[in-house]
């Protein structure tokens, strides 16, 4: 049986403009690739563009918008689609952000459009190589879900990780084993991360401003509006009106700030690690700040008003990170604020949260100058989901350090009745759909609980319990924001040296930098034509072999 030279090495073909966005598609899809070198025979060839020659391979697939001169040679011609989603053979809507185009040619669909029965994905034989036509441009649309994201109306679809998965299953189909590192620890059905934005520390810096009023109007009124549109309970009502008649004892210092929570957070996560992110300089709304309220973005306390908290936090191994005013526009400001967080914690903060999911498409960069590893701002105020199509930290793209650890889950945006206003029913729905997705694809779930959503009037907190105990069900790694994004960077350092398959037998040879990531990353082995396991809508079986940082790896099919 021939040996195919580098063959388990996807061959990639691109423009060069689109060459940052491959390489990041592949550091998300951990799986053996290149870049397509002439004279190599590869079992995959991946071209978003005409090659300068005809690629040898077991399967070509062709990914592009636009009608390629190789198209003639297939019989396929291209024409601009009405559709804005494409459909897989499992009924999974994709939003195409670069364009979409219908096909016509030879062979079987596997993708349509959204508008009538349009085909915008083809596959045929040709003597022994397999070719599926893709009518929109693969890493045109990592680009664009990496950098712009989308919109809050597709919020709920996993779209980059899908995208993954539709590569696996072409590969799979095409009778090719696969191999990958999976964004998913051994012996964990999944990652959490938990997340707490600390814009309260206490009502009593609140007098006779709009967020006292606030609270006395949602506390005394909006609870009996709750309880009659049955999104409260008469215990809490009761609650709410108690803590309404306890604030002139808290404001004398007789009883207890219910929005100064650090401890019962404590309390919550015994045994688990969480981020949170504080304000580092009081009554500053920050510059270039969107909407008609925006001086209300100032905080009434800053870091310095909590130091027995911080240290409280800090002894127990709790992550203190910065929650930043001005740092995503301005690389000055992310460093004085940087440096007032380590001026209370002895350390520098590692990682950023924009007040108010501040941002634009210079923030990236502009945190990375001001020295943050990472940066938890990408994520939606109105929606759960996924704002940049995917549950995996990323490298935005240009950047050497940074990476994003997207935000998925925020209390606020579920619950609020000026945002998506849901039941508890209708947000535990929307909570275990990120979960579902997070085993399915791997990835990390990353929540943001408010420091004051335990206390009145929000009383959010069973809810949250609730939350975790079913990642714990689930077998999930719960942990900090720097923890989770110390994994991910561990698994991107794992390079496949070299990976050849003769039909029969596996062979890599993988390296890594630095240690081995604690939880230890699996090497996942996908054998087509094997019989199914696990989720019955999966196509294929694969099998974990634990890998500890060895630098080769063998493996036979059976």
């Amino acid at each position: 049986m021939k040996v195919y030279a580098l063959s388990g090495k996807i061959g990639v073909i691109c423009r060069d403009e689109e060459r940052k966005a491959a390489a990041e598609f592949f550091e998300l899809f951990k799986t053996p690739w290149e870049f397509w070198e002439a004279g190599r025979e590869y079992a995959v060839v991946l071209s978003s563009i005409d090659p300068n020659q005809v690629p040898v391979a077991k399967l070509i697939i062709l990914c592009s918008a636009v009608q390629l001169r190789i198209d003639a040679r297939h019989g396929f011609s291209l024409a601009a689609a009405d559709s804005e989603f494409l459909i897989d053979q499992k009924g999974q809507w994709l939003p195409i952000y670069g364009g979409l185009a219908r096909l016509q040619g030879p062979g079987i669909r596997i993708l349509n459009g959204n508008a009538g029965s349009e085909t915008v994905g083809l596959q045929h034989s040709e003597s022994d190589t397999n070719i599926v036509r893709l009518g929109f441009g693969l890493f045109r649309e990592a680009e664009l879900l990496l950098g712009e994201g989308q919109p809050a109306k597709n919020a709920a679809i996993p779209t980059l990780d899908h995208h993954i998965q539709l590569l696996r299953d072409y590969i799979l189909g095409a009778g090719i084993p696969l191999v990958e590192i999976p964004p998913q620890p051994a012996g964990h059905g999944l990652i959490a991360c938990l997340t707490h934005d600390v814009d309260f520390v206490g009502i009593r810096h609140h007098v006779l401003d709009h967020t006292m009023w606030g609270f006395l109007h949602r506390a005394l009124v909006g609870s009996v509006v709750d309880l009659v549109r049955g999104r409260t309970s008469i215990r809490r009502l009761f609650r709410n009106w108690i803590a309404v008649f306890e604030l002139p004892l808290i404001y004398l210092g007789l009883v207890r700030d219910y929005w100064d929570e650090f401890r019962r957070y404590m309390e919550i996560e015994d045994g688990l690690t969480s981020t949170f992110f504080l304000i580092p300089f009081k009554n500053k709304a920050g510059e270039r700040v969107p909407g008609k309220f925006a001086s209300r973005r100032a905080a009434r306390y800053d870091i310095g008003d909590v130091p027995r908290q911080i240290a409280g936090l800090v002894e127990r191994g709790f992550e203190v990170g910065l929650h930043a005013i001005d740092a995503w526009n301005s690389v000055d400001a992310g460093c004085r604020e940087l440096d007032r967080i380590a001026a209370f914690t002895g350390r520098r903060a590692r990682g950023v949260r924009v007040h108010w999911l501040c941002f634009d498409g210079y923030s990236p960069a502009t945190l990375q100058d001001a020295g943050f590893d990472y940066d938890s701002s990408r994520g939606y105020n109105e929606a759960v989901g996924y704002r940049n199509g995917t549950a995996q930290v990323f490298r935005p793209l240009g950047l050497g350090r940074l990476l994003e650890l997207p935000l998925h889950i925020q209390d606020t945006a579920m619950f609020l009745t000026n945002r998506m206003d849901l039941t508890e029913v209708e947000a535990w729905d929307s909570c275990l759909a990120v979960l579902e997705n997070a085993m399915r694809f791997g990835g990390v779930m990353t929540i943001l609980w408010h420091m004051r959503s335990l206390g009145p009037e929000r009383f959010w907190g069973e809810f949250y319990i609730r939350l975790l105990e079913e990642l714990k069900i689930r077998r999930a790694w719960i942990t900090s924001a720097g923890a989770v994004v110390d994994w991910f960077r561990e698994r991107r350092t794992v390079a496949f040296e070299e990976c050849t398959w003769d039909g029969r037998q596996l062979k890599l040879k993988l390296s890594a930098d630095g240690e081995s990531a604690r939880p230890e990353m699996v090497v996942r082995v996908h054998q087509p034509g094997r019989p199914r396991t696990g989720d019955s809508k999966e196509q294929q079986s694969y099998e974990d072999h634990l890998w500890s940082g060895q630098p080769s790896f063998e493996f036979r099919l059976a």
